[in-house]
């Protein structure tokens, strides 16, 4: 079992290490297809603040993506479903999320899913996304995670042609 771990870590690394430096030639005009890893931050548009409820169905939210590849930076509508239960003095929320990223490019739509935990003092929350591209973006997919509360906060992506994103294994029974 060890030796498993070692070797899917080992993985990891190789992968994240060749997206970096996809991310190099992605950005620079090289190729529009090739892979790229980028960071990004994000700024409310208007109220952004959710109903005081513990299901809600329906929120909408804009915010603007300001990320390093500008192909993930623009405009990101978030329409969000979600529970929220009370648990002593913090909650759990679970949210499903329909989104669209539109810039001068083209536009990326496609869902995520968010999850919030907090007690007392402190919180963290993790949520990831895979979008598809339309536009110029068209045979791209771009993958969008945030976390933060559990280490520093991350905002982190990578775009990679549509053909080579490894399909999702069904659980394990």
């Amino acid at each position: 079992m060890r030796t498993l771990r070692l070797c899917l870590l080992g993985t990891v690394i190789v992968v994240l290490a060749g997206l970096s430096t996809g991310a190099v030639s992605g950005q620079d005009g090289a190729d529009p297809m090739a892979p790229a890893y980028f960071t990004y931050t994000t700024t409310p548009v208007g109220e952004a603040a959710m109903p005081d409820e513990s299901v809600v169905r329906g929120h909408q939210e804009q915010q603007m993506v300001e990320a390093t590849d500008p192909r993930a930076s623009g405009l990101i509508t978030i329409s969000a479903n979600s529970n929220l239960v009370e648990l002593g003095d913090g909650a759990i929320m679970a949210a499903v999320m329909s989104e669209r990223l539109t810039n001068d490019g083209g536009a990326w739509s496609g869902s995520g899913r968010f999850f919030m935990a907090n007690a007392g003092d402190g919180g963290v929350m993790a949520s990831m996304d895979v979008l598809t591209g339309e536009g110029d973006y068209e045979g791209l997919t771009l993958i969008m995670g945030q976390s933060a509360g559990a280490g520093p906060a991350s905002n982190w992506g990578v775009i990679v042609p549509s053909d080579q994103m490894p399909p999702v294994p069904d659980p394990v029974e």
